[in-house]
């Protein structure tokens, strides 16, 4: 019985300390600093500006105005995912979790829009997720995006925070999905599998007009 008990409090440590491992999401801390997320010593040693966690590389690029050519002035960092994994956690919010995040700052490091993102989700999690917020925030506001195919946007709008949730249709038909175990199929890129793609976005309200619908690389673009 000794055995049994210690076996649970073992398995209890272990699922906190995942827990632990996540960034938490619902309430959402702006004043949070670039090292929050990640550190000097998940820099890539042969790349600048990259990053990795976990699975997730991260890449950082400095966005500017584009006004005039040769004076641009820088308006925002962001750092954008370019490889991630289903697998992986790196974000929550209650028990929903997801898989990959970006966000961007100001020039002097202000986060201005943290965003999460659920790489292959049922309709059914995507519903029980809107419920949820609505449950917590009030009813959302519902909108349709035309931008690169139509998606469903859910909006809801804090005294100090805009949060919007996108659920995005994925049928892979811009992915090379290689199948596993194809010896003598390398050149095949599998069957196409439709899932849903869902992407949260945490937006401060004081850089929401300099943020939504501006944002037009990576996952960041659907935040309209």
């Amino acid at each position: 019985m000794e055995k049994i008990i210690f076996a649970l409090i073992c398995l209890l440590f272990l699922t906190s300390c995942k827990k632990e491992q996540a960034i938490e999401l619902q309430d959402f801390n702006f004043n949070n600093k670039t090292a929050t997320y990640f550190s000097h010593k998940d820099k890539y040693k042969t790349y600048d500006n990259y990053y990795q966690i976990k699975s997730e590389v991260i890449g950082v690029d400095t966005i500017y105005d584009g006004e005039f050519i040769g004076s641009e002035k820088p308006i925002r960092i962001e750092y954008r995912q370019e490889i991630f994994s289903n697998k992986d956690v790196l974000a929550r919010f209650d028990d929903f979790d997801f898989n990959a995040i970006n966000f961007a700052t100001t020039v002097d490091g202000k986060m201005m829009v943290f965003n999460a993102v659920a790489g292959e989700i049922s309709l059914k999690e995507t519903k029980k997720f809107i419920a949820l917020l609505d449950e917590k925030y009030g009813k959302s506001k519902i909108s349709q995006e035309a931008f690169i195919k139509p998606y469903d946007i859910y909006t809801w709008r804090l005294v100090d925070r805009i949060i919007k949730y996108c659920v995005v249709p994925d049928d892979e038909s811009n992915t090379l999905r290689i199948e596993a175990g194809q010896t003598n199929k390398s050149t095949d890129n599998g069957k196409k599998k439709s899932h849903i793609k869902a992407f949260l976005y945490i937006v401060k309200n004081e850089y929401a007009n300099q943020i939504i619908g501006k944002m037009s690389s990576g996952d960041l673009l659907y935040c309209r």
